[in-house]
Order: C-alpha cells, then structure tokens, then sequence
C-alpha cells in the first residue's frame, strides 16, 4: 500500500541536488546551492537546493501532448513510472503510479512527470538554467542537457511570473524538459506539528561541466558550487543555514568522493523506490531528538503527530532505550545523526556528523 496522503495544507514541492564535475580535477564534483534572498529566507543565510513548488502549469496535459508531437515515445514515458506498491503519496497520488492512468480531465496523473516538470521549471526560474533537451539528444541519456536561451533575462521574467509559459518557451525554442536525466532521490516532510508544512521530492542531475547561471534576484542571494564538506563546513562556521533534509543529504554524499561513481549510483538507486522521511519529534529534557522510519520510536502515522512529543529521561535515556536509530538532535541546526542498520531503498548511509564534522 502507497503512504498516507499529507494533510491538504502541506504543500508540494520538487528540487534538485544538481552535481557538476569539477573542471580542476575530472573526478571530483561539486553541487550547487542557493542562498535565498533576505526576503525569502526563513533564516539569515538560509541555503536550499534548487527548487520550488507543484504549480498548476506542471500538471497540464498540454506537456503530454506536446511531448507527443516533439516525437517522444510514450515509452520513454513509462520509464519515469515506477511501480510499487511502497510508493509513498506523493509520488503515487493515483494509487498504483500505472502510466495508463496519466489523465485526470485536464490534469497529468503522474507525480513522477509532473514533479520532474517542477524541478526543471524552478531551476529556469530561479538560476536561469534549462535543463532540455533538442530533437537531436533524444537519447534519453543520464547526463542532463542543457540549452542556451535567446534574451534569457526576459524569458526568466516571464516564466517567473507565470509558470505556464514554460511551456510556450520550449515550443518557442523547440526543447522538452530533460526529465530522463533527473533520477529520483529521496522524499522529505516537514514534521506534523508544523502549522504550514512542504513534502518534497529530491531528485540528482548532473551536469559534464559548470553551467553559466542566472540568479533570479527577488528569490537568490548568491548561488554556491562547493564540495559536501565545505558545505557542512559553512555550516559549522554560521555562513549558511540548512533544514535537516539538507544537512542529512549532504552528509550522505561526504563519502562519495567522485563524479561517475555517484552518477552511477544515482541511476541504479533510483528505480529501487523512495521512503519518506517525515520526521516524529521527542523533548528529551529539553533536547528535541526527531526519529525517522526505522528508528525503535517512529510512529506508523507520523502526520498525525501534530505536536512534539514528551519523553520523560535525558537524550542519553531516550537512546538507551533502543536498538535501531534512525534519528538526529536538532536546535538550531543538527547536532547529531545516527544511523545503524542500511538505510531503506538501497541509499547511502549518511556519515555519522559528529564524527565528520570533527575532520573537517
């Protein structure tokens, strides 16, 4: 059975961990990460991987029948379904995730189509980067191509304003979204208790070489391309503040060193599924320690679970008390994450931060 739906208030959003090989070293890679405007930020310095919320533009089936008419077999459709019965909501909203159910009326059925829409879409919005593909790359390959765009700041404009016309500049310059080149990551949600809450998808794409960006000033401050250990390095300092979800993926990656074997990892890991990560809190005496899926103290129903939760021992006494962690300690930024048994869908196994965070 599919995940539980999130309440309606929980809004959906798509980003990208978008990783390019490093044009110093050909093994190395970094990641790009944007430092949000003052205005948007919920904190100083808040720092987020590309991306942005579903937009009602992204799940027109307009897309399909333009994707229909630039050629694109509906089996190359297909590979971007996986079928499951594990599927967590928001990536199966339809139930099955089957890819004759892609319509609802006017609406794409696929999460899987649509929230790949979103990620290209915000990356346009946001840093000016469109991750398409012409008639002549449709190979479908692991790398994403990227394409140059006539009067770019106007098109930036006008896609920001209005997320429908992404549409009407791909026609314009006779592009579809790369959405073969973005592998599905990871699945994230804002604990219950949180009055105004995002589920997020994750996906990784890569890039053969830094790409020329254009920040879109009312949402980028600054953008970044740094490895994950200068990154968590930042963080540390107080240059940059991350959310766990962050932080948690970035200590994934710590000890993934080069460009191919993470590209090959991610496009193996992505057709074994997605869990969601929907964090369940516990006060600990004051310290708030939030448990993930797996962990002794997660709950069957995690948004359910609209306030944190009492636990009457230490930190310490809270971990005693079990056997598989799956958890970190956060206040205001993580303090700590335990993982000890593999991680679910065959992922990474996040590097133990205390420990990491000691050798950076």
């Amino acid at each position: 059975m599919s995940q539980t739906a999130f309440p309606a208030k929980w809004r959906t959003s798509a980003s990208v961990i978008l990783v390019s090989r490093d044009a110093g070293e050909s093994k190395d890679y970094k990641l790009l990460m944007l430092k949000r405007s003052d205005v948007t930020a919920m904190m100083i310095n808040q720092t987020v991987f590309p991306g942005g919320l579903l937009d009602k533009a992204d799940e027109s089936v307009a897309w399909l029948q333009y994707l229909e008419e630039f050629g694109v077999p509906q089996e190359a459709l297909r590979r971007l379904v996986l079928i499951r019965d594990d599927r967590p909501a928001i990536l199966a909203p339809q139930g099955t995730g089957c890819y004759d159910r892609f319509f609802k009326r006017s609406s794409i059925w696929s999460r899987e189509i649509t929230l790949r829409l979103t990620a290209v879409r915000e990356c346009f919005e946001e840093v000016g980067l469109l991750m398409c593909r012409n008639r002549s790359q449709l190979d479908f390959g692991g790398v994403i191509c990227v394409q140059d765009v006539p009067d770019l700041e106007e098109w930036q404009r006008r896609v920001h304003d209005k997320p429908s016309e992404f549409l009407t500049l791909c026609r314009e310059l006779k592009v579809v979204p790369d959405l073969w080149a973005l592998h599905e990551w990871s699945a994230w949600g804002s604990p219950g208790f949180m009055r105004y809450g995002h589920e997020t998808v994750f996906f990784m794409a890569f890039v053969d070489k830094q790409p020329k960006l254009l920040a879109e000033p009312s949402e980028v401050k600054e953008t970044l391309w740094l490895i994950p250990k200068e990154l968590l390095e930042l963080v540390d300092h107080g240059e940059i503040w991350l959310l766990p979800p962050q932080v948690y993926e970035l200590s994934r990656l710590i000890g993934v060193k080069e460009y191919q074997n993470l590209l090959d990892f991610a496009i193996k890991r992505s057709r074994l599924g997605t869990t969601m990560y929907l964090p369940v809190g516990y006060d600990c005496q004051g310290s708030v320690v939030f448990v993930l899926p797996g962990d002794d103290f997660y709950l069957p129903e995690p948004h359910l679970v609209h306030k944190i939760i009492g636990f009457s021992g230490s930190e310490e006494e809270f971990r005693g008390r079990s056997k598989r962690l799956h958890r970190y300690t956060y206040g205001p930024s993580i303090q700590s994450l335990d993982l000890n048994f593999a991680p679910p869908n065959g992922h990474l196994k996040p590097l133990k931060f205390q420990q990491e965070r000691q050798k950076l």
